[in-house]
């Protein structure tokens, strides 16, 4: 198993650059606290998700934008090729 997590300032990209991140899906009195509020809670599952694996000894994989799609796949590759040769 490999758990992959957003860092926080590649959280705070994508919010920037990708209408999808920053977008509020569902109608809402207040969509500026929704925001704060999903913000807040996808720091708090990362941050378990990432404690868990670790107290697990699971392999932690931090996404922080510096690699690609591809340098995250072949990372993920490497990690299970043990496994499946």
């Amino acid at each position: 198993m490999i758990v992959m997590v957003p860092t926080g300032g590649f959280r705070e990209h994508q919010l920037r650059v990708l209408p999808r991140a920053a977008a509020v899906a569902h109608r809402v009195g207040d969509p500026e606290r929704a925001q704060r509020n999903r913000i807040e809670r996808d720091r708090l599952v990362a941050e378990d998700a990432v404690r868990t694996a670790k107290d697990l000894g699971i392999r932690v994989l931090e996404i922080d934008g510096s690699r690609d799609a591809e340098a995250v796949a072949d990372v993920v590759a490497d990690h299970f090729d043990p496994y499946l040769a």
